[in-house]
């Protein structure tokens, strides 16, 4: 089963220069050839196997491209106008929700949760920070073999949150003790998601709706109560159940509000400068999203890092999500204000998969060639 988390491999990091008090010289401009940067998209789509591919790039506010390539369906080719599950970019805009929701006085980051969650596993030591930056040491129960084999024996179930979380804490067992070290773990996403709820008593739905997708203008980023998807929609294909299938309108429930939004490259590309540059939130609350706090724990080194909900890695904010056969890619350099977003459909015998990380990661080395991705 394909899941949408953050994969990031150990790298060395090389030793301080001795002339590190000198003024570091500007970064080079980046590379934004258009053609260029087009023919990368579509020799690696290509290569990975995909059925359809949407990119696009912009820098500020400014689209500099998008394309469309390959088909949704037979005889029906992709527009950059289609709609699918963004999976795990939609923690860049929960974890921008709670730095808002803090930023108005509507939450504490140092609260317990065992305020809203009295008799949950550890939550008298865990604070709402912890959850935000996967520090809380709760079981991600996508990785639970049970859990894997009932989403995949029936794709259309709905499951609840309270699910969920019990698939994580059964065994009454913590990956580490709460704040010692950091995992990715979609259970804390999932029980943060509850959180909100409880500590506003309004819906996910309607805080971000309030918040976020209206008076900003996203009017092609929904978040569903059901598996429909905005019109019109690409359609996503799996190989999960080993056999190629439609998996377009599998239920989505199980990765509960922390991937539960659906959009389009354009809302996307406008997402990018707004979460990647702090514009919805204060400068000390952006300045905490983005900070090296997890480096030295689990598996974060100073060139890649797990900050609030997106890796950063050489100066890109990254989200790779990877949900019910789309394979996604984020990204923003705050540096050069550049946005990248990928999403791709794979065909019956994919090459490389996930695709939309492969193809991120080579158009990054185009764009910005002295800071690749380091993951």
């Amino acid at each position: 089963m394909r899941i949408f988390l953050i994969v990031m491999m150990a790298l060395a990091v090389g030793c301080a220069d001795s002339t590190a008090m000198a003024q570091p010289p500007a970064p080079p401009a980046p590379n934004l050839d258009v053609a260029q940067i087009r023919a990368i998209v579509e020799a690696e789509r290509q290569k990975a196997g995909t059925e359809a591919v949407l990119f696009g790039m912009w820098q500020g506010d400014r689209e500099l491209l998008t394309v469309a390539l390959g088909n949704s369906m037979t005889t029906v080719p992709a527009t950059t106008d289609m709609h699918y599950r963004i999976g795990g970019i939609t923690e860049t805009f929960q974890t921008t929700l709670v730095m808002m929701l803090a930023d108005q006085g509507r939450l504490n980051l140092n609260d317990k949760i065992s305020r809203w969650f009295p008799d949950l596993l550890s939550a008298d030591q865990v604070t709402i920070r912890m959850l935000v930056g996967n520090t809380a040491g709760y079981l991600d129960y996508v990785l639970d073999e049970g859990f894997e084999d009932a989403v995949l024996s029936a794709p259309f179930r709905t499951f609840t949150d309270e699910e969920l979380i019990a698939y994580a804490v059964r065994d009454g067992k913590m990956n580490y003790p709460p704040g010692t070290s950091q995992a990715y773990s979609h259970t804390e996403y999932v029980i943060l998601g509850q959180v909100l709820q409880r500590a506003t008593g309004q819906t996910m739905k309607d805080l971000y709706e309030q918040n976020i997708l209206g008076p900003q203008g996203f009017a092609d980023t929904q978040f569903p109560t059901d598996q429909n998807i905005q019109e019109p929609v690409l359609h996503a294909y799996s190989n999960d159940r080993k056999i190629f299938e439609d998996s377009t309108y599998w239920n989505p429930s199980w990765g509960s509000a922390t991937g539960a939004l659906t959009s389009n490259l354009h809302d996307l590309g406008r997402w990018g400068p707004m979460f990647g540059q702090g514009r919805l939130v204060s400068q000390a609350s952006f300045a905490e999203m983005t900070a090296p706090t997890s480096v030295g724990k689990g598996n974060n080194w100073p060139d890649a890092y797990f900050a609030y909900g997106f890796a950063v890695t050489n100066g890109w904010y990254v989200q790779n999500p990877d949900m019910n056969g789309y394979s996604g890619a984020f990204a923003h350099n705050p540096t050069h204000g550049i946005t990248l977003v990928v999403e791709a459909t794979k065909n019956a015998n994919p090459a490389i998969d996930p695709a939309g990380i492969h193809i991120l990661r080579e158009v990054i080395k185009c764009v910005t060639p002295g800071s690749p991705l380091a993951f």
